[in-house]
């Protein structure tokens, strides 16, 4: 399983292909001898449970949400190193896309997708970033692993990426690339940057959000993990979940397979749980992490947000139909 990569788009091109060249690097420093404990965890989850390829991590795709005049080859794209007279930022994209997986050993099967939002508004950015993931997720059809590139494109781009983020849980990652002045000019990670993320002030994973929906959907599985804080097989927890306070109406109805799928994955995937795979369909070993505990120690506030919510829970069923047909989508295949 691939990851794809959700970035907003905006003139400026290195916020893409920056991020980009920073995931291919650690990508090829986690295949070395003795890679740094940053990138172990960075790549820890990639992949689910059932994953294990010699590159952890690798992206599949990029999903870029961003402006008709972007999608068309109207908009120029800024100046950047080397380059004081750039093409249209679509054009000068690709070019330095192709550039990094050239030189890269896993870059077969490369794609983008373009997705036209308004730039300007908020509900457009949402329901189309939600629609995408919900063609995309891991625990819809077609099973992708996402991360959110919140670095590029305008306000309300980034703003739905980490709403959606938040609200369902179907990113892994959501992270963030520096945008200091001497680096904003860069299309590839500055060479003075050694590769080590949350430590080289350059690559910056955010923490997962705590909202209405992530207690609904994680909180109480961490709580009961927390209370054990011991090992325990999935299938027993699902029966503690089902019968004890408000868990057992979430997780009444689910089986095995759909709740190691749809939760278990992705507190997994976040590094709030160790998991161990068996053989055995529910004899998985499962145990918070001390990440999973820090969450859990976080002082915050519960915003409720009733629009987003009823856009959550009751959206329009052609949301789901429409993100399969592939209407929002221009795909393009790098390799051509």
């Amino acid at each position: 399983m691939g990851v794809y990569h959700f970035m907003g788009l905006g003139r400026a091109v290195g916020a893409v292909t920056c991020a980009v060249d920073y995931i291919e690097k650690a990508i090829d420093l986690n295949n070395k001898p003795n890679p740094n404990n940053e990138i172990i965890r960075l790549f820890s989850g990639s992949g689910g449970i059932n994953h294990d390829e010699n590159y952890r991590g690798k992206i599949e795709a990029i999903v870029l949400f961003t402006s008709e005049e972007v999608i068309n080859g109207k908009l120029p794209a800024y100046a950047y190193e080397n380059c004081d007279s750039p093409g249209s930022v679509r054009d000068e994209v690709i070019r330095n896309l192709k550039k990094t997986w050239q030189h890269s050993n896993h870059h077969e099967g490369r794609k983008i997708f373009w997705v036209e939002v308004d730039i300007d508004d908020f509900q457009d950015c949402f329901k189309k970033v939600i629609k995408v993931a919900r063609r995309f997720s891991p625990d819809g059809k077609q099973g992708k692993e996402i991360w959110c590139n919140l670095t590029g494109g305008s306000n309300s781009i980034g703003q739905a990426l980490l709403s959606m983020s938040g609200l369902t849980g179907k990113s892994n990652k959501q992270y963030l690339i520096s945008q200091r002045r001497e680096y904003q000019k860069a299309v590839k990670v500055p060479s003075g940057i050694s590769i080590r993320p949350n430590k080289d002030k350059y690559f910056n994973i955010l923490p997962f959000w705590k909202t209405r929906f992530d207690m609904i959907y994680f909180y109480e599985i961490l709580l009961e993990l927390d209370e054990l804080d011991a090992d325990i097989n999935t299938r027993e927890l699902l029966s503690r979940l089902q019968t004890r306070g408000r868990g057992s109406l979430i997780f009444q109805d689910l089986s095995i397979d759909d709740f190691i799928r749809t939760y278990m994955m992705s507190l997994y995937s976040q590094g709030y749980t160790n998991f161990e795979r068996s053989e055995q369909p529910g004899r998985d070993k499962v145990k918070i992490s001390e990440e999973g505990k820090d969450f859990l120690n976080q002082d915050f506030t519960m915003t409720e947000s009733f629009i987003l919510e009823e856009l959550l829970s009751n959206s329009d069923p052609d949301i789901v139909n429409d993100s399969k047909n592939g209407s929002l989508f221009i795909e393009e295949n790098l390799d051509k």
